[in-house]
């Protein structure tokens, strides 16, 4: 071992813990990275100081999570010292897997020249074998191609079968799961005649390979003398276990991440994997980073804060190397349309002040929920770009929903009736444009779309419809009324235009019909929504010129929290953080669950440069399509020290009493699992109920019956199944709807006429 002739400065670069990590020798090293501590950097470093100290740079391995990284990280090596680092191994798992396989393919049979299949591959695959299949046949509800993809890739990378996939993830195809069983089989038989891999095979194989031969292990573990894995928190188990396949003999492992940060559980990373790390590797030295150098103090003790409230970490403490700035705010508002008028209003007037709209972002739990914000920017044509999941009126079922709404407004609005047509039993092409060639000679009469002269299999569909334009037609609806008459009539189309993944569509429905409630007429709605979305904007930023910014080219970020991770931004604004939506309502159901909701929450607050802004929309018709309770405030700043934030309701400062007064009619469930997970609040509330007004903790005595029998008249308390979401509590009755806590699908609204619930065992 040979120390090489350019020397390597790391005084000037790093501070004493990144060095202390950069140089450790021999053993395996878990380095714990705070937010915004210098992570690459420390990384970069410790491969260029291995190549500077004479390790052969070819048997140094470094695994990151795309190609893109490790391009970069090695050409910053090379830039420390010098081109020798250019033969450090580099990439991703699948790639390096892939690297290896080609030279051992025939211990598994498999050829040197195998084939990988992408993902379009893969599907078509997969579709190939779904038309043989008898479930799948003359079935409309059977899951598509893509969603049976999507199960069989799930299933590898979290470590489960198929049919437990289904049931703990996927329950509303439970019917389906011996079918989607053999699918799988077929799918990895089919492959294997074919000499094909798909990704997950690439990890799977190398795995098989590693552990079934020792010799070939060995081989390869003798090839890298040292290893160097990043964002380790997002590791799979197998990936966990390949890492010590070839990493257990020597030792020389270097896991880089955060468990902080580990938000990606639902692809397959097992927070677990860092946790476990020093079992794995026994003798591994701990060294934290904690400097961090992209917040200002105020933002660092909000996120310490939430660091403090985890069941399970590695205890850090992030400290602030920047001048002090502003305290964040938490700011309570009204309904969603309040805080998106808040959060433009706010946003415009940074603009207003010089700052450039790339240095703001509005971060939010789930894509749905800037959907309100959305609708102000593209009525005020303000450009902005999302990450994560389409722009809401870009999404079809959305673009169902308001072509109805539409029509409500507009009866000649053929585009939108032909939409509408299209959606419905019995008619095709030519049906609906004889339903619209009738109409020409009947202009707007939607009331009476049953006369048109098509086949009998499609009166019935337009006696429905038109029953239905005959009560949205009516000008003494208000906005609400005929968003509700509209989602009644499309509940079920939608059940069976998406019967893979409707849930969560019925979400996106809900969100929207809030924002409709919320409007003053819809066809003023109607026309904001149909303006020239931003990215057709991308010519002409003339909006921009009417806030005075100094830069025409710049965009307003929208992003989930998810697709935010690894960015930063100077003014940050953190939406809907409410009980309900964040943390989301599915996510409280295990305390590992809500453990990763707290990790997402910090993971947002740790984007913020230089400014804070938290809103909490409390109207309580907000919730309705998500929860029994009343709003209530994030839980994960109900213990936040009162001193290190600002409480404002809507513009005007208030004290931290406004956030616990926001309680005083909240239920005991709230608080008592909120001090379940994160202890007791800073400012109690003083008044309370102990009982939910929904009998949660109530045991009210309900008439047995057997097991599968029909429930016509449910009652609170009583447990019940129902033919999608399966079995859950009835927590209330009113008005011929029920809502029901269902045990894998949390809170839902049901009418009780047509939901066809049935008892359950208690």
């Amino acid at each position: 071992m040979t120390q090489t002739s350019q020397p390597l400065d790391l005084t000037s670069q790093l501070n004493e813990s990144q060095i202390k990590a950069t140089t450790h020798l021999g053993g395996p090293l878990l380095i714990i990275a705070g937010a915004g501590s210098g992570k690459t950097r420390t990384l970069v470093h410790r491969v260029a100081w291995l190549v500077n100290q004479g390790f052969e740079a070819s048997s140094i391995l470094l695994v990151t999570f795309t190609r893109k990284a490790a391009t970069e990280m090695l050409n910053r090596c090379q830039d420390l010292v010098g081109a020798t680092a250019g033969r450090v191994t580099g990439g991703t798992f699948h790639s390096i897997a892939n690297s290896l396989l080609r030279r051992y393919a025939s211990f598994l049979g498999y050829t040197r020249g195998f084939g990988i299949l992408d993902r379009d591959d893969s599907e078509s695959l997969v579709g190939r074998l779904r038309q043989n299949n008898a479930s799948a046949a003359g079935n409309p509800n059977f899951p598509k191609k893509n969603t049976i993809m999507n199960i069989i890739s799930q299933s590898v990378n979290c470590g489960l079968s198929i049919k437990e996939l289904i049931k703990t993830r996927h329950h509303h195809l439970v019917e389906f799961s011996e079918a989607l069983n053999l699918l799988g089989q077929e799918y990895q038989e089919e492959k294997k005649i074919s000499d094909l891999m798909d990704f997950d095979d690439l990890l799977i194989n190398l795995e098989k390979l590693l552990s079934q031969n020792e010799d070939i292990r060995r081989e390869v573990a003798g090839r890298f003398t040292h290893i160097l894995v990043d964002e380790y928190q997002d590791t799979n188990p197998i990936q966990a276990r390949l890492t010590h396949l070839i990493g257990r003999d020597h030792g020389n492992v270097t896991a880089v991440g955060d468990e902080a940060q580990s938000i990606y559980s639902f692809r397959g990373a097992d927070f677990r994997n860092i946790m476990d790390f020093p079992n794995l590797f026994p003798g591994t030295t701990v060294l934290k980073l904690e400097d961090n150098y992209r917040s200002r103090p105020e933002v660092l003790s909000v996120a310490n804060h939430l660091l403090t409230l985890a069941r399970e970490k590695y205890d850090k403490t992030l400290q602030p190397n920047r001048q002090s700035g502003l305290k964040p705010k938490l700011i309570i508002t009204g309904s969603l349309r309040n805080e998106a008028e808040l959060v433009f209003t706010k946003i415009a007037s940074l603009i207003q002040s010089g700052v450039s709209l790339s240095d703001i972002a509005v971060l939010f739990r789930a894509a749905s929920h800037s959907f309100e914000l959305e609708a102000l920017l593209i009525k005020n044509r303000l450009p902005f770009v999302k990450h994560g999941g389409r722009k809401f009126v870009e999404l079809p079922h959305v673009k169902d929903y308001f072509a109805f709404l539409r029509l409500s407004v507009n009866p000649h609005d053929a585009v939108s009736l032909a939409r509408v047509l299209s959606l419905l039993h019995g008619l095709g092409a030519k049906s609906v444009e004889k339903v619209l060639s009738w109409l020409q000679t009947n202009p707007g009469a939607l009331d009476k779309l049953h006369q048109a002269p098509v086949a009998n299999k499609a009166k019935n569909s337009l006696h429905q419809v038109s029953a239905l334009f005959e009560k949205i037609g009516s000008s003494t609806l208000s906005p609400a009324d005929t968003s509700r008459e509209v989602l009644t009539f499309y509940q079920e189309l939608l059940k069976e235009l998406y019967p893979d993944d409707y849930p969560g569509r019925q979400d996106d429905l809900n969100e929207a019909s809030q924002m409709v409630a919320g409007a003053a007429n819809l066809t003023n709605l109607m026309a904001d929504l149909t303006l020239d979305p931003p990215a057709a904007l991308s010519k002409e930023r003339s909006a921009l010129k009417a806030f005075g910014s100094p830069d025409h080219q710049d965009e307003l970020t929208l992003s989930t929290i998810h697709s935010a991770k690894g960015l930063e931004w100077k003014h940050l604004f953190i939406i809907s953080a409410v009980d309900g939506r964040f943390p989301s309502p599915y996510s409280l159901k295990t305390a590992a669950a809500a453990d990763e909701e707290l990790r997402l929450m910090y993971v947002a607050v740790t984007r913020a440069c230089d400014e804070l802004t938290v809103t909490m929309p409390m109207e309580a018709s907000m919730m309705s399509s998500f929860s029994a309770h009343k709003p209530a405030p994030s839980r994960f700043f109900m213990t936040i020290p009162f001193d290190k934030v600002d409480v404002f309701q809507n513009y005007h400062p208030v004290g931290p009493q406004a956030l616990n007064s926001s309680l005083s009619s909240q239920d005991a469930r709230y608080h008592e699992d909120t001090e379940q997970y994160y202890g007791t609040f800073s400012q109690p509330p003083e008044n309370y109920d102990s009982i939910s007004e929904y009998g949660i903790f109530q045991t009210p005595k309900v008439t047995s019956a057997p097991k599968g029998s029909p429930v016509d008249a449910p009652v609170t308390g009583q447990r019940v199944k129902h033919p999608v979401f399966g079995n859950g509590r009835i927590l209330k009755v009113s008005n011929q709807k029920a809502t029901i806590d269902f045990d894998l699908y949390g809170l839902k609204h049901v009418m009780i006429a047509y939901a066809k619930l049935t008892q359950a065992e208690s």
